[in-house]
């Protein structure tokens, strides 16, 4: 595989890692730690709600960090955890997304749900970022090998 490509795909990866794993552990386990009805009554939910919306979001997070760290290994390894690393954050990201923007249509109050939908679309970009970089660099370590 081309050395800009790989660095290219660790590069993006990391920052998948990082923006997955601090969007868990600081935003959400930190509003589910921290002023849960803060939160809850500035998205229009219930604390119960706000509590199940951040488990949902804190397992769609690990997903797509895990997903990011195989394809890092991946990528230092040369192997196959490429396109299953891959594949898995995107995955991840997309419902993320999907979740995100399917919460604030039928669930969050009028004042957040732009920048809701705003983050959905976002974290689309990332999974497609993700998809495509994926593929791209377990083809060409394929063809590398």
């Amino acid at each position: 595989m081309p050395m800009q490509t790989r660095i290219g795909a660790l590069i993006l990866f990391i920052l998948l890692a990082l923006i997955a794993f601090s969007e868990l552990i600081f935003s959400n386990l930190g509003t589910l730690s921290g002023d849960l009805a803060g939160a809850a009554q500035m998205l229009g939910l219930t604390p119960a709600q706000e509590r199940t919306r951040l488990f949902i979001l804190i397992t769609l997070d690990a997903i797509a960090g895990v997903g990011a760290l195989l394809a890092i290994i991946g990528l230092l390894a040369r192997n196959k955890l490429i396109a299953y690393g891959a594949s898995l954050c995107a995955i991840g990201f997309l419902a993320y997304a999907i979740y995100q923007i399917f919460a604030a249509l039928t669930q969050l109050s009028a004042t957040v749900r732009l920048p809701v939908i705003v983050a959905g679309a976002l974290y689309t970009l990332l999974s497609v970022a993700a998809w495509f970089t994926g593929r791209r660099a377990a083809a060409l370590a394929r063809i590398a090998q």
